[in-house]
């Protein structure tokens, strides 16, 4: 039987993707297909977790949005290896919202002692140089460079401090059971595409027993890279020239391009446009990317509403629930705006997308 004896390090930073135009899905998708590995293993997502398409509701939004579909089109063998706190096995996200949960605890039981309380300040200046890196649109040499580096001595610092257990979210442990899966996949090479914040420990869990190669970005953005950066921006809102942003989704005329299209025009208070374009996006094929059909529709049923078309805004959240998946904020904003129509309470945001959760 192959043994996986070289490991190409992928980092993942979650919804930052879309705040990093450099270093976006598609730049992620690119440098894996580059590097040429036969098989993917991925860490944000426990065993099992593929064969439901809940799993799409990962903060690492790079694996649905570009990576996975295009694995699945290429032949390219993929493997959850993500290993969840309560259990090992367990369909689903690999334990991250549990985790953080039990950090927050056992920091609020530190910080009750005078003792806990300096703890945790070195704990959050050790943390000051990730947050600072992360508020910098990244490109993926400083990810690797900069950004791995810096949560590493973070964690370091978090588990000299608070050891192994819940303070840590039990990231050493985890990192284990990982590595492990990873070494018994039957593929002489392989890609482990992981979290800024696990991808420190798992590194350490196989050092010694595989070659570990660091993932090279392309020289140049594929066109795709290039459209996907234009749609993350106009996914932030508050474009500081809503004109040319909305002359560049015109021009790129994708569903995706068309609802952020009224997105924008939503911000700008033209609600008559942004409906018009909302339901030339419904005549056409938006079923990719993953989350769109559920933010179309959820936002063509508050734009229903606005317009005071009740009946049609009805329908659009009907729709939203009767997908086989839609982000969870979608499926919020449909529950509401069936229970009473869209006004000033709080439904999706102009800037609605995977950054924005989903």
């Amino acid at each position: 039987m192959t043994a996986v004896s070289r490991v190409v390090v992928v980092p993942l930073v979650g919804p930052f993707h879309t705040r990093f135009p450099r270093y976006n899905a598609f730049d992620v998708r690119d440098a894996i297909r580059a590097a040429g590995t036969p098989a993917l293993a991925l860490a944000p997502v426990a065993p099992g977790a593929l064969q439901d398409p809940a799993w799409q509701a990962t903060d690492e939004i790079a694996l649905p949005l570009a990576v996975v579909p295009w694995a699945r089109r290429a032949g390219v063998a993929l493997y959850e290896v993500g290993c969840p706190i309560g259990g090992a096995g367990a369909p689903g996200a690999a334990g991250a919202p549990e985790a953080a949960e039990d950090a927050r605890r056992f920091e609020e039981v530190l910080g009750r002692a005078e003792s806990g309380q300096e703890h945790l300040r070195k704990v959050r200046a050790a943390q000051a140089p990730v947050e600072e890196l992360l508020a910098t649109p990244l490109g993926h040499a400083r990810v690797r460079d900069e950004l791995v580096p810096a949560v590493a001595a973070y964690q370091r610092t978090r588990a000299e401090l608070f050891g192994e257990g819940p303070g840590t979210g039990w990231l050493a442990a985890r990192a284990k059971v990982m590595a492990e899966r990873v070494l018994a996949l039957p593929h002489e090479r392989v890609a482990l595409l992981a979290a800024v914040d696990e991808l420190p420990a798992l590194e350490d869990a196989l050092a010694g027993r595989v070659t570990l190669e660091r993932l090279e970005a392309t020289p140049e953005p594929s066109q795709e890279a290039r459209d996907r950066a234009l749609l993350d921006h106009a996914m932030q809102g508050a474009a500081e020239e809503p004109g040319s942003l909305l002359e560049a989704l015109r021009r790129l005329g994708t569903p995706e391009a068309t609802y952020l299209e009224a997105n924008v025009l939503l911000e700008h208070d033209h609600p008559a446009e942004a409906l018009e374009a909302l339901e030339r996006a419904m005549r056409s094929d938006f079923q990719e990317p993953y989350y769109l059909p559920g933010f179309v529709l959820a936002r063509l049923g508050q734009v229903y509403d606005m317009a005071g078309r009740r009946d049609d805004a009805l329908r659009a959240y009907r729709g939203v629930l009767a997908l086989g998946y839609a982000p969870p904020e979608a499926v919020d904003v449909a529950r509401s705006g069936l229970t009473q129509p869209f006004g000033a309470a709080a439904g999706l945001s102009a800037e609605a997308g995977p950054a924005a959760g989903g």
